[in-house]
């Protein structure tokens, strides 16, 4: 009988054990069934920020190595941009909208975008962003920590070697990114003159020594501009965009009346060193075509030099212009 209650109580002693070990699993199955680890992103702490994803809603959230709840589980998609900064989505509708967060939930770009991809799977401090715009999609360029590269909105983006080819209409860039900023490689724009362009074309060894893209495109809208009035489209000049001293100069629209321009491109642009306002003087390559009574129809080719200065606000003011043709027969410039 002895040995017999012995036995019972070793069974019963077993019995508990196991008992013990099946809750605990329960428990440990249970904490664990609504989340699921899915990747960890090295903090700038160095601790390491995991995403994980709620079963029951399917929402991610985000928390340290040793289980703080950094972002609550709200989210329909989490991805790492970086150690800092974390690629959103809000909700699951077919309306894409994809935004940046930081890595305790604070909204740091708004959800615009309909994809947000590393540029190249090698770099990844280079991400493009699309979005529709107009009915077509359009690009930002992001940094990893969630800044911009550069504001402007481009059609087409390909990054390649460290290099960046963009497009924004017909004009055309190349840079190089680096962690010093952009290094400005190649720049392709067309300015309207009626029917026709005016053209810059630049390389690298030209755009070492010469002003921002932003000032460069501010050239290059002026010297159409002025084309423009040149050649009978309507648009003369206001007096505060003429320098006092040579206003009568500038005013040589009388000219070219009856010519109809060709080809123009812009092929030199040298800053001119001042006491006053920064000054550049841009140097033309044009082709018009002129109706003589006594010759008939000739085509002209011809350098024309313009001179204009910026003032603080941006604003442009024309202080001299020639044309190489009309001063080689007599005409003055």
């Amino acid at each position: 009988m002895n040995r017999r209650l012995k036995l019972l109580i070793l069974l019963l002693f077993a019995a508990v054990i196991f008992l013990s070990i099946g809750i605990a699993s329960l428990r440990m199955s249970d904490g664990s069934e609504g989340q699921t680890e899915s990747e960890a992103v090295p903090a700038a702490n160095g601790s390491a920020i995991q995403l994980y994803q709620e079963k029951e809603s399917g929402r991610w959230g985000a928390r340290t190595a040793n289980g703080r709840e950094l972002i609550a589980p709200t989210w329909a998609f989490l991805r790492p941009m970086s150690d800092t900064v974390l690629i959103a989505r809000r909700d699951d509708s077919k309306a894409v909208r994809i935004g940046l967060i930081s890595a305790t939930g604070e909204i740091l770009v708004p959800f615009l975008y309909q994809s947000m991809d590393p540029a190249d799977k090698q770099d990844t401090n280079v991400w493009l962003a699309a979005f529709q715009e107009n009915g077509k999609t359009c690009y930002h360029i992001y940094k990893a920590d969630g800044t911009r590269w550069m504001n402007e909105t481009w059609d087409s983006c390909v990054y390649q070697d460290g290099i960046l080819d963009v497009e924004k209409g017909a004009n055309r860039y190349q840079c190089r990114l680096t962690h010093a900023g952009i290094e400005w490689l190649a720049r392709y724009e067309e300015y309207p003159v009626g029917l026709h362009k005016l053209v810059m074309d630049l390389d690298s060894r030209e755009l070492e020594r010469l002003p921002d893209g932003q000032t460069l495109t501010g050239l290059g809208e002026s010297a159409a501009y002025y084309l423009r009035y040149l050649f009978a489209m309507g648009t003369e000049p206001d007096n505060t965009m003429l320098d006092t001293d040579n206003a009568a100069a500038l005013r040589t629209a009388p000219h070219y009346r009856g010519c109809r321009l060709q080809t123009a491109e812009i092929s030199r642009i040298k800053q001119l060193k001042t006491d006053g306002l920064p000054s550049y003087l841009m140097q033309m390559q044009v082709t018009y075509q002129r109706t003589d009574a006594e010759r008939g129809q000739e085509k002209i080719r011809t350098a024309m030099t313009l001179t204009v200065s910026c003032d603080a606000d941006g604003a442009y003011m024309y202080s001299s212009f020639s044309d190489a043709q009309r001063m080689a027969a007599g005409g003055g410039s």
